[in-house]
């Protein structure tokens, strides 16, 4: 009876445990988030840039140099990083909520660079200056 006892607290402890909380050496959600995001801009600027130069440059190390900027920038270290990016990795919930928000904020600002013309074609605009 008292290994069923055991047994049942044990089972109680854990389901009671806070399924969302990170552990202390791994970096928060916002700012990984924020690491990513820099990240993602970072390749994209290594593969529509720096791929152009590839006969110049070696493109694989201006990318890890980026990367290292990068991290540099947020004052992350490359083990924290890397033991930060396999937690989020093993946990499906945080990562696709992260992937999520990451998704909306590229949408949001893909938005804003192409937003639509609000004149109609063909109208020109005079500057004030020049309208006297």
């Amino acid at each position: 009876m008292r290994i069923v006892g055991c047994l049942l607290a044990f089972i109680f402890l854990f389901s009671c445990m806070d399924k969302t909380s990170i552990p202390s050496n791994v970096i928060p959600r916002a700012k990984m988030e924020n690491v990513l995001w820099d990240m993602i801009v970072a390749d994209r600027y290594a593969y529509q840039v720096l791929i152009r130069d590839s006969l110049k440059l070696d493109v694989k190390q201006k990318t890890q140099e980026l990367y290292s900027q990068v991290l540099k920038i947020h004052r992350v270290k490359d083990e924290e990083f890397i033991t930060s990016f396999r937690f989020y990795m093993s946990r499906p919930d945080l990562i696709r909520s992260m992937f999520d928000s990451l998704s909306a904020k590229a949408n949001r600002m893909r938005g804003e660079v192409y937003k639509p013309i609000t004149k109609p074609a063909g109208t020109l605009e005079i500057p004030k200056v020049l309208a006297k």
